[in-house]
């Protein structure tokens, strides 16, 4: 068997982007969906694809959670950045460096070195 390439003709482009008109619909909302890494300004109006062939809203909500909670509050940010703020601050009060073996993490060189 023997595979041949035929060439597109060229007044017959072919058409690899899909036009707005064929994008999937939401199964639960009906919203128009873009395909994943395009953006909203190549197709406008439309939601981000998720999974299941549903938008992110609906499969939160396919799965019980509430769609608000994908976001982290302000209060919880502020707390986080400060928490990492004061372990920065003590390990820096201790003298342990940020990478290294002696920080207990191997930059990856330094480890392919050791197991080659």
């Amino acid at each position: 068997m023997t595979l041949r390439l035929v060439p597109t003709p060229a007044n017959d482009p072919v058409d690899l982007e899909p036009s707005t008109d064929e994008l999937p619909q939401c199964k639960g909302c009906n919203s128009r969906m873009r395909p994943q890494g395009t953006t909203e300004a190549e197709h406008p109006d439309t939601v981000p694809i998720w999974a299941d062939n549903q938008c992110r809203i609906c499969d939160y909500e396919a799965c019980g959670k509430d769609p608000e909670d994908r976001f982290i509050p302000v209060e919880r940010v502020d707390y986080l950045t400060s928490l990492r703020a004061g372990i920065e601050a003590s390990r820096q009060r201790r003298g342990t460096p940020a990478e290294g073996s002696r920080a207990g993490r191997i930059p990856l060189a330094e480890f392919l070195e050791q197991i080659s």
